[in-house]
This record gives C-alpha cells, sequence and structure tokens, in this order.
C-alpha cells in the first residue's frame, strides 16, 4: 500500500489517533526554485486545542515535483510543477473495523531557478555537417549547481545562409562554409562553430530489405552509406521513418535510433510497413510485416480461500514444505495475523494454522530457501516495538515463533527479502535498507546497512537476485546496489552503489514518480508505480510498470512499459519469461517478456491472461484488490487484499492459425 510514515522524527503509534480532532498545516502554500528548501509544520489537536504527540500520521507527497524530509518537515522542490503535500491521521473505528480519516493539505508550486551555467554538446559531430543534411545539437544546462531538465534553450545562426537552426536544436547545412551556432538559456550563451562541407553520400542500403516478425518483437535494421565507387562512408545521421502500407488503422510504432547508422523497430500492431532510412536527400526503403501474436489463454478458477476474520490479505509466499506437502502463507492489512493455508490440493485449500503479532499489519511474508525459517514483518504494534519476526517453519502446517526482532527497525518494516542467513529489510524510520543476520535464528543481529545519502529519501521495497539488491526508493526511482556481484566492490553485508534511474511522468495534470516495487528478469528490470490521491483515482489507486534495460548495469535505461488504463500496479513476480503482476482493480496479469523488449507491451498484444479476483464474498463483495501473485507448480496463487486467496490455472499456449 502507500507510504506510512512517522513525521519529522517522531515515532509511529496508534492509540492516541483517536483524540485527534483538528490538524493544523503551515503554511497553507508555498512557492520553491528547483533544490530550494522550506519548511511545513504540522500540528494534530484533540478536542481541547491541546496537541495530541503521537498519532498514526501518513505525510503524501501527490507528485513527484517536491521531496519531503519526514524527520524535519523540509520540503525540497525537484521539478517545475505544481503538486500537493497532503497529511491524514487515520483514528481507528472499532465498531466497523475500518478507519476514519482527518486531512489537510498544503499547495506547492515548483518553478525552475534562472540557468547560470551551459554546455553545448555537438553529439559526436565535431563541428562537421554534410551539405544539404541535418544534425541535432544539444545542451546541458545548471542552475545553482543542479543540472536542469528541460532548460528553455534558443538557438541561433551567425549565417543562415550556411547553417539554418531550427528551435529545438535541428540543423541544416544550407552551404558550404562555416557559421557560429549559439545557445541561449536566460542570461547564459555558448556558441561554437560549425563547418558544412561536401556531402560523398550517393546511395544507401538498409540489411534487412524485408523481414517478418510478430507484433512486440524488436527489428534491427541497419543502414549503409555508400560512395559514387561503392564505398563505405561514415558520417551524417540516418533519419528513420515509417508508414502503414494497409488499409486498417495503424497503432503507433516504436522506431528508435539505436546509433548513427541503425534503427529499431518495434511494430506496436500487426500489419505492413514500410520503413524509410535518409541522409539529407538520399533514401532507401524496407518492407516489414507484423504478425499479431499468439490469442490471450484463459485463465480457470481452481479454488478460492477467504480469510475468516474477515481482515484484509496483504503478501503470499508459496513453497513445498520440508513434510512434502504446499503451503502458502498470507499477511492481513488492518489486521494482526498470518495464516498458513495447506494448498496441497489446490482445489481445496484450507488453513492449517496462523500466528498472532503485534501490529495492525502483517505485510510481507518471506520463507528462506531451505524452507527452515520464515521472516515477517508488522506494523503499528501498540508497544511501538515494530520489526521482524523470524519463525521455524520445519513443521510448515504449524509455524512457531523464534524471535521479535526490532533494533533499530522500530519505525515499522514494510517488505524483505532472504538470502542464505542474510534477511535485507526496508525500515520506514531510517529509509534504508537493514542487513539482518539470522543464522542464530533466536538472536538475530544487524550487520549493515544502506541509504541514499539525501534527506528527503523514502524506500519502499526490495528485492535481491545474483548479488545485486534492487531497491524501490520512491520519487529517487530504481536503485541498483552490489551485495555480492563482485562487479562494484560491494559485500552482502557491505553494499556499494552500482547506478539508479529516476523517472517521472503525468498523470492528468500532475507528474509522479513513485517506484513502489522492482524485480529482475534477463536483462530487464520491471518496476512498477503505486499512486494514491490522484485526481483519476476515483476507483483505487493508479501507476503502472516500467521496462529498464539494465544489461548496460552501470547505466540503466527505460524501454518500454506496459500500462492497464484505469488500474495501478503493485507486487510483480517474473518466471519463464512471464511477468505476473497484482493489479489491483485491475486484477491478476500475466505478460509473455520473452526477447528483447522495446515501446508498449500493452498495445503490443504481451498480454497473455488476466483473471478479476473477485466474488461475492470477502469483506468487499464483488471488488477487485490484487495485491501479488506467484506461479507454483502449474498454478498461480493470487492474494487479494478484499477476498483472501486465490488459485488458478492457465491455459495452455495455442498455435497461430494461419
Amino acid at each position: 500500500m502507500g507510504a506510512l510514515v512517522a513525521p519529522f522524527g517522531l515515532p509511529a503509534q496508534t492509540v492516541e489517533s483517536d483524540l485527534v480532532e483538528t490538524i493544523v498545516m503551515e503554511p497553507d502554500s508555498m512557492l520553491l526554485f528547483v533544490g530550494q528548501r522550506a519548511p511545513i509544520r504540522i500540528s494534530a489537536l484533540d478536542a481541547a486545542g491541546n496537541v495530541v504527540r503521537e498519532p498514526d500520521m501518513m505525510v503524501w507527497t501527490q507528485g513527484a515535483e517536491i521531496a519531503v524530509d519526514q524527520r524535519s518537515g523540509l520540503v525540497t522542490g525537484i521539478r517545475p510543477g505544481e503538486t500537493v503535500v497532503e497529511t491524514r491521521i487515520r483514528r481507528w473505528a472499532p465498531g466497523r473495523m475500518g478507519y476514519d480519516d482527518l486531512k489537510a493539505y498544503t499547495h506547492v508550486v515548483v518553478r525552475t531557478a534562472p540557468v547560470d551555467r551551459m554546455e553545448i554538446e555537438t553529439n559526436g559531430k565535431d563541428g562537421e555537417i554534410y551539405l544539404g543534411t541535418r544534425e541535432r545539437v544539444t545542451a546541458r544546462a545548471w542552475a545553482q549547481g543542479r543540472s536542469v531538465q528541460d532548460a528553455a534553450v534558443k538557438w541561433s545562426s551567425s549565417d543562415s545562409d550556411v547553417l539554418e537552426v531550427g528551435p529545438s536544436g535541428i540543423v541544416y547545412g544550407r552551404k558550404i562554409g562555416t557559421a557560429r551556432l549559439t545557445g541561449r538559456a536566460d542570461d547564459v550563451a555558448e556558441s561554437f562553430e560549425m563547418r558544412v562541407v561536401a556531402n560523398p553520400i550517393r546511395a544507401l542500403e538498409i540489411d534487412p530489405a524485408s523481414a517478418l516478425v510478430r507484433a512486440g518483437d524488436a527489428l534491427r535494421l541497419r543502414a549503409s552509406a555508400l560512395d559514387d565507387g561503392g564505398r563505405s562512408v561514415t558520417g551524417g545521421t540516418v533519419h528513420w521513418s515509417w508508414e502503414g502500407l494497409e488499409e486498417q488503422p495503424f497503432d503507433a510504432l516504436a522506431l528508435d535510433a539505436e546509433d548513427e547508422r541503425t534503427g529499431v523497430l518495434v511494430p506496436n500492431e500487426p500489419g505492413l510497413y514500410r520503413v524509410t532510412a535518409q541522409i539529407g536527400d538520399r533514401w532507401q526503403d524496407a518492407i516489414v510485416r507484423a504478425q499479431a501474436r499468439p490469442p490471450r489463454r484463459g485463465i480457470s478458477l481452481v479454488a478460492h480461500g477467504v480469510v475468516p476474520t474477515g481482515q484484509a490479505t496483504t503478501d503470499l509466499w508459496v513453497f513445498e514444505g520440508r513434510d512434502g506437502r504446499d503451503y502458502v502463507y498470507t499477511g492481513t492489512y488492518h489486521g494482526n495475523l498470518m495464516y498458513a493455508w495447506d494448498v496441497s490440493d489446490p482445489s481445496s485449500p484450507a488453513i492449517v494454522d496462523s500466528v498472532q503479532f503485534d501490529g495492525r499489519r502483517v505485510n510481507d511474508v518471506k520463507v528462506n530457501q531451505d524452507r527452515t525459517l520464515a521472516v515477517v514483518t508488522s506494523e503499528h504494534a501498540s508497544d511501538r516495538k515494530n520489526g521482524i519476526t523470524v519463525l521455524d517453519i520445519t513443521q510448515p502446517a504449524h509455524p512457531r515463533k523464534l524471535s521479535h526482532f526490532t533494533e533499530g527497525l522500530t519505525g515499522g518494516v514494510h517488505n524483505t527479502w532472504i538470502v542464505d542467513d542474510l534477511v535485507y529489510a526496508v525500515h520506514y524510520g531510517t529509509r534504508a535498507v537493514h542487513i539482518i543476520d539470522i543464522a542464530d535464528p533466536i538472536v538475530p543481529n544487524e550487520v549493515g546497512r544502506w541509504q541514499l545519502p539525501n534527506d528527503d529519501r523514502f524506500l519502499h521495497d526490495v528485492t535481491v537476485l545474483d548479488g545485486y539488491a534492487y531497491l524501490s526508493y520512491w520519487n529517487d526511482g530504481v536503485v541498483i546496489i552490489d551485495v555480492g556481484a563482485g562487479t562494484h566492490g560491494g559485500t552482502p553485508t557491505e553494499p556499494a552503489l552500482v547506478s539508479q534511474l529516476a523517472y517521472s511522468y503525468r498523470l492528468g495534470s500532475e507528474s509522479y514518480a513513485n517506484t513502489h516495487h522492482a524485480i529482475r528478469y534477463g536483462d530487464y528490470v520491471f518496476t512498477g508505480d503505486e499512486i494514491f490521491g490522484c485526481a483519476e483515482c476515483v476507483n483505487g489507486p493508479r501507476g503502472y510498470i516500467h521496462v529498464i534495460d539494465v544489461s548496460d548495469i552501470d547505466n540503466p535505461r527505460k524501454v518500454g512499459w506496459y500500462r492497464v488504463p484505469e488500474a495501478g500496479s503493485h507486487n510483480l513476480w517474473a518466471e519463464d519469461d512471464k511477468l505476473y503482476i497484482g493489479y489491483y482493480q485491475a486484477g491478476l496479469r500475466v505478460l509473455d517478456i520473452s526477447g528483447e523488449l522495446r515501446g508498449d507491451l500493452y498495445r503490443q498484444g504481451r498480454e497473455i491472461a488476466w483473471f478479476m479476483t473477485e466474488d461475492d464474498t470477502g469483506s468487499r463483495p464483488y471488488s477487485t484488490d490484487t495485491w501479488g501473485a506467484q506461479p507454483f507448480k502449474g498454478k498461480i496463487y493470487a492474494s487479494d487484499g478484499a477476498s483472501g486467496l486465490w488459485i488458478v490455472e492457465m491455459e495452455e499456449s495455442r498455435p497461430l492459425v494461419p
């Protein structure tokens, strides 16, 4: 779910929240430059106007324009735009097993500070351009020591007859000669000379000249430039374009220039396409036929397990116990239990035991590789001693508490990952990943810690694979650290930063980041966002899946996306060329993630199957609230916040019929 934090250094608490009658948030509006900081003050008052010191308080930033330091209350401008800081205090209403919410807001406008430094980048052209061709130059700008994205640069040429320049930095070689190109942003200007020289290119060739692919498959097209003698010519950037050759409407085509000679084509729709490579007045075509991907598969219900207490279901973990039987452990939200289900007969899941915790949220359940221990997180403990609980699961039908570790974790642990004897735990108080040694599960011990250096960070989730940890750092994006891969000097207990990719996108009139969950598969990291409070969130959260290429792990780059309209993503699982997504109100979604991924996976038909986890049972009948999913022994197990445990089976793939 969303970010629950203890604002401005106060420990998370729930008992005092019932006393709160009013929230005062000052100021009610503020104006910041990017990089500038200013404080907000929040007071929770009882009916007599007295301050309630430790309420159960949530602070949200509804957009990615700002970040809030939960300890000091400082708001930092991140990117231009307008957004809102929302404070919410939840008051427990025992009679209906739910919450009443009190809210307050501060409206924030962020503007870009004036540019004070700029550098022009010629993009490897060395100040030379062929006659009759076009190239692009760009500029990097800084303001108050911070890089300015999308700075408004105005371009001009000292001689437009020789070198013409457009507003986006596209320059055209009009006549042989030399001209000075100038870029200006605010009161800062930089310039350099460009030479227009004779164009030796007489013809272009494309390899392949024709191809048959599926929608969503990546096809590399290589253009060669030749002179009068048929010899290869370097220099000059190929500009790619496409058009549909059939009468049916065509969706947008992903066509990216990989370098100055290579284009990567990813058709989003079946059909016949003409792809054109052009340098100046020289051009050549290639013909590409895109076939449809296999049709969606059906998913049939195997069984539905309902939680008897009516508590909402959170995370799940499916495994074969050491007794040879199959089990699912599920947590509870607004509850204090972890349930153990026997699913040896998937058509008849049965709760065989439960474990009780001091906390109103049992959010995360993980099982170690040896299937001897489980780690369960808890939040909102009545004694404020949140942390992790280690369970003995050698008798998996009846898990038994071994220890409850709270040192340094009292602010609440939201998610964990287990590697050998180490637990990587996400702590809301420090917004760091704490590394806990459970080699002696009765006496766990913190042996390491890692966090981003900025004060306004917020860490939500962690997964670990092959010596790298993938941290979902909300507005800071996905952060990759070396925890034993050995490539960047990191060890399991002394991690080292590898790389980071932050992103944002617009949803309605606001922009968001909210990196919530990340998982690695092959050359890709898949991240899902979680957005509450937006104008479009009328039936629940929003957010979608980003596809990040980490084949060069030092330089991750976003290459694709998957988005279900009018719905929000939650937890992910990747296995056997498939991505399993708990997609809140859009149910369970299964994607084909085989091969190279580029562009819009939803429109390309890479969605293999979907299933809505809803019926007339549970705490909210006919309401879908899918939390996450795992495949196991030919079945898919999904948890739903409103209705419990679902077990489904997907049809085998059907061959294409020509």
